[in-house]
């Protein structure tokens, strides 16, 4: 291994404290899945996120059905990722931060699954063939990623400070001394990148502080760089990490062929900046976000990865490597420094976490393939919601209910995807808390059109000009959907009746299943489908259950411009009246 990847990799790693980064479109768990608490309860289910326990959003399923549809996103269509991050990316520290993705074509038995169990490897959770088939068992990576990593020698040229580390293998690092593992991630991948052993993932994004690094960065990805490991002959592991040893070893050198996409965007980090100590919006007053271009890499089930990692300028990142480990550390674990005064100063350092990764990973969603009316080149946005139930403390440090982006601008002829999910696994809410039901900890929006962005109450729908059909009409129908998500309003109750079903208990009524008012009647996964833009104008939007003047706001705007249509007017016969009525006019003047 060259030494110049070693220092790479410690450039990555070589970070202050905590820093936890969190998910927020699409969803990210934090390793949370179907359970109620305000915590997780299982921190190393699917990884190592080393963030705090209260974050990630519950599992996007309906409770008392069989399956909730995933989340899914069209080839070439354009996903606001967006994230917070606690310390900042700005001035006070060196910063990198890589999204990821992969999908079942690299980790084949990738999903959500139901329970909290860990399934790590160990004791008496080695997955078996019952857990593989079993639907309910949660896999990121598979099972042979994390057999790998075992039988790997770790890398011996890294530096690990005067860390004691507790074994040989991959799966033991300086973050991770004692060999924990966490779902099927291998230890050493996790805490480095670029990593030189073939990896499941495929890179999306890097920001990074110093962008003099980015050629690297993007020469090293594996979407275009081959990686190599150490096998059998019949291909099970061998433990030699370099090529020359595996082959000295009687090893087969197994290399894997890149993945023949684009390298990586590689952007500033000044992008994404915000101040320290702060899990909230960056410079701009939005949360830190990338905007993905969808691969045309059609898959059925997918996730995405966020890592996050912010270096100290103590001692030279580039240049450190094993000669500096031990008692020969530039920095030592907790230690009492003489600064020249009488009195030595206790420093708050962990050499095992000056260096230390911080992740997030999504739920599971599928890339699809276009639909076949739709062109190559025309232009798709993704329109989804973020945040989960309760007021602004309770919801920390996920957010409340808004609309992502909530700010979107389009040309006319372009399509908008509507589409988002929630749960109903959040912890019971009072009602002050979050609004409906049909449980207490349930999510649920809506989409209707207002008169501006400061008004709270729907414009009444003969007067609504957001959507038009083709040819001009009102598209009256999809209005509805929007507004009551399919519903079947035949089964549901006026507030009277829920009233009196309820023996006058207002929130009882509120979260009644019937009452279709506050959208209980319907699951939690919404999808409008594509939507083309044809009517020029600046519209404004809210969801009538969660918006709620003066304790949260679920608004949003959609500006589209050069439209086929004026949002003034309802449809052309409108429009050719009009100038047939300002002809005769000036003739008159005449």
């Amino acid at each position: 291994m060259s030494k110049l990847l070693l220092f790479v990799a410690c450039v990555l790693l070589v970070n202050i404290v905590t820093a936890d980064i969190y998910l927020h479109n699409p969803r990210g768990n934090n390793n949370r899945n179907c359970e109620r608490g305000e915590n997780r309860q299982n921190e190393n289910r699917l990884f190592d996120s080393e963030n705090n326990a209260k974050g990630g959003y519950a599992c996007p399923r309906t409770r008392g059905v069989a399956f909730t549809p995933q989340m899914y996103y069209y080839q070439g269509s354009q996903l606001q990722v967006e994230w917070s991050q606690q310390h900042a990316c700005g001035g006070n520290v060196n910063c990198q931060i890589v999204l990821q993705y992969m999908c079942e074509d690299t980790a084949p038995y990738i999903r959500d699954g139901i329970p909290t169990d860990i399934t790590d490897g160990t004791g008496t959770n080695t997955p078996t063939a019952a857990d593989i088939n079993n639907p309910d068992v949660g896999f990121n990576e598979s099972p042979s990623n994390l057999a790998r990593c075992k039988a790997r020698q770790r890398n011996g040229g890294l530096y690990t400070a005067d860390q004691t580390i507790n074994g040989q293998s991959a799966v033991f690092t300086r973050q991770n001394p004692n060999g924990q593992t966490s779902g099927l991630e291998c230890q050493e991948e996790r805490d480095y990148y670029p990593y030189w052993h073939p990896s499941p993932w495929k890179d999306i994004a890097i920001f990074t502080t110093n962008v003099t690094m980015c050629p690297y960065y993007q020469a090293e990805s594996q979407n275009v760089m081959s990686k190599g490991e150490c096998v059998k002959a019949n291909g099970d592991p061998l433990s030699f990490n370099q090529r020359q040893t595996c082959l000295s070893g009687n090893g087969i050198w197994n290399v894997t062929e890149p993945y023949n996409i684009a390298p990586p965007d590689c952007l500033p980090i000044t992008n994404v900046a915000s101040r320290d100590n702060h899990l909230g919006s960056v410079l701009g007053g939005q949360l830190a976000g990338y905007n993905w271009t969808i691969p045309n890499d059609i898959r059925n089930t997918c996730v995405l990865r966020i890592r996050y990692n912010i270096s100290s300028s103590d001692f030279n990142n580039w240049e450190i490597d094993s000669s500096k480990n031990g008692a020969n550390a530039p920095v030592k674990d907790r230690p009492y420094m003489d600064f020249g005064l009488s009195q030595p100063l206790g420093m708050a350092i962990n050499t095992d976490q000056l260096g230390r990764t911080f992740q997030d990973r999504t739920y599971t969603f599928g890339i699809k393939q276009r639909p076949s009316n739709i062109r190559f080149y025309d232009k798709i946005y993704n329109l989804n919601v973020r945040g989960k139930r309760g007021n602004i403390v309770q919801t920390f440090p996920a957010v409340e209910y808004d609309f992502v982006p909530n700010f979107l601008m389009v040309q006319g002829g372009d399509y908008v995807h509507l589409q988002w999910t929630g749960s109903d696994y959040n912890p019971n809410r009072n009602p002050n808390d979050g609004e409906g039901g049909p449980f207490e900890g349930s999510d649920r929006h809506n989409f209707v059109q207002t008169d501006s962005l400061t008004a709270n109450i729907p414009r009444l729908v003969q007067n609504a000009n957001m959507f038009k059909l083709e040819n001009g009409d009102v598209n009256a129908t999809l209005f509805q959907r929007l507004a009551l998500l399919d519903q079947n309003v035949r089964e549901c109750l006026n507030i009277t009746a829920l009233r009196a079903k309820n023996n006058n208990n207002e929130d009882a009524a509120g979260r009644d299943r019937l009452n279709c008012g506050k959208l209980n009647n319907v699951g939690v996964y919404f999808d409008a489908g594509l939507i083309r833009q044809v009517v020029s104008g600046k519209f404004s939007y809210m969801s009538t259950r969660n918006n709620n003047f003066s304790n949260r706001s679920q608004k949003g705007l959609l500006v589209v411009q050069n439209g086929w249509y004026n949002s003034a007017y309802s449809n052309k016969n409108t429009q050719l009246a009009l100038v047939v009525a300002v002809l005769v006019a000036v003739i008159m003047v005449l």
